[in-house]
């Protein structure tokens, strides 16, 4: 994927982010104002409605029409400070009242409104409103429901409830009006809040979506960059196998030991305990031992028979060939240790450097096996391979001096498996004994 398209796609991603942030504030924002509208009304009924009830039944109706003929009494002064006291203790009541309801309008029995105060209202008539279209239930005396009005007085639900006598005849009502300003107020101060924790979850959004723009920005660098390291390895490998086989050319004794060498050291590791990558690595290294043959020439090289010495020498020679080869391989440094330090010995008569024990490189030591096991167990053009069960005790009988042990003991367990045994190995192969493996053709 282009530079440009993976940036234009974090953009994409931010903006939905963005824009899903303010559509759930939004949502959220406005859902919450009707909830707490819808709750704030529901409450203020049931508050003046309550109100308006209490009232209604604490007051002894057969005395209303006395109080509105003859005026006030004691029990009628009672009866007032019951409801102020209804009034000062209802959260958010405005008014409440008692109305005798005739034809010719409201007759006042008590009013606690706070203006009024020392004011003589009882008898006084209040006309009807206009727009008020419920006079005939309230001449009938029937209940009505909870009305909204929004005039001078205010935003208001009032309620009316019927006072009855004695006989259950509605004599008057109770009248209540609860106060809806404080909702505006109330909204406002709600939205603000939700407006802040909007803004402050539009911003973690954002955050988040940066944050994730970031991380799929990385993941695709990641990506590449792991597609990269895959195609390099690829490279490499392919290199390397093209080298192997040039090896094989030209040396007509040993073709296919390279890839077989490799095969073996792989084996080798992963019954060592090696991961993956490990494995792999010193596959690679190990398709490259031999590299330096590339070097000795010919006659010396395809030789038939047995070396002599000054040939011998010539042919250890390509071990430190072969680190001038690869010395210069930048992507795989360990790649050189394959190819110089595979004839060393863990007794310290090896060569090029007489390395001993824990001073020869690891993927050498585990190479050194398989390459011994392949120098005798494969065919060549002046011998057959040798039996399987003797290649296995001449392994044997070298761990500690010519092979590492533990390499050995890893050999041996995979010979015991019957992974390195040939596919047509029946069971043949030479019995000769070979004084030095190295010294014929190896």
């Amino acid at each position: 994927m282009k530079q440009t398209d993976r940036n234009g796609r974090h953009k994409k991603l931010l903006i939905v982010w963005a824009l899903l942030a303010i559509v759930m504030a939004s949502a959220i924002t406005i859902t919450s104002v009707s909830i707490l509208t819808t709750q704030i009304r529901k409450d203020r009924d049931r508050t003046v409605t309550g109100a308006a009830k209490l009232a209604a039944t604490e007051i002894n109706a057969d005395l209303i029409d006395g109080w509105l003929e003859n005026g006030e009494d004691a029990d009628y002064d009672a009866t007032y400070n019951m409801l102020k006291d209804i009034l000062e203790n209802t959260p958010n009541l405005k008014y409440l009242y008692v109305y005798q309801i005739r034809p010719d309008g409201c007759h006042i029995v008590f009013d606690t409104d706070p203006d009024m105060e020392g004011t003589t209202v009882l008898g006084a008539i209040q006309p009807f409103d206009e727009s008020f279209d419920q006079v005939d239930l309230l001449l009938e005396g029937k209940p009505i429901d909870t009305m909204e009005s929004n005039d001078t007085y205010g935003w208001l639900l009032t309620r009316y409830e019927p006072v009855y006598d004695s006989n259950g005849v509605c004599v008057a009502y109770a009248g209540a009006d609860i106060s809806m300003d404080e909702i505006t107020q109330y909204t406002i101060n709600y939205v603000l809040g939700i407006v802040i924790i909007a803004v402050v979850f539009l911003a973690a959004c954002v955050f988040i979506g940066l944050k994730m723009s970031i991380e799929n920005h990385k993941a695709d660098e990641l990506d590449m960059l792991r597609e990269q390291q895959k195609r390099d390895k690829q490279l490499l490998r392919e290199i390397i196998e093209s080298f192997a086989k040039a090896v094989d050319i030209k040396d007509s004794y040993t073709q296919g030991h390279s890839s077989r060498v490799a095969k073996y050291t792989a084996m080798l590791a992963k019954e060592l305990g090696y991961d993956d990558d490990t494995v792999e690595k010193y596959y690679n290294i190990a398709l490259m031992h031999d590299i330096g043959k590339i070097g000795i020439p010919d006659n010396v090289l395809n030789k038939p028979g047995k070396l002599t010495d000054e040939e011998y020498n010539i042919i250890k020679s390509h071990t430190v060939r072969g680190y001038e080869v690869l010395k210069g391989i930048s992507l795989m440094p360990e790649i050189v240790v394959g190819a110089e330090a595979h004839h060393e010995r863990p007794d310290g008569k090896g060569y090029p450097n007489g390395l001993k024990g824990d001073e020869i490189p690891r993927v050498a030591q585990i190479i050194a096996v398989a390459d011994t096991f392949d120098a005798m167990y494969s065919d060549r053009p002046y011998r057959k391979r040798m039996n399987f069960d003797k290649a296995v005790s001449i392994i044997k009988e070298v761990s500690g001096t010519q092979l590492t042990s533990d390499v050995v003991d890893a050999f041996l367990r995979l010979a015991e498996k019957g992974e390195l045994r040939a596919p047509d190995d029946d069971g043949g192969g030479t019995l000769d004994d070979i004084s030095n493996i190295h010294k014929n053709q190896e």
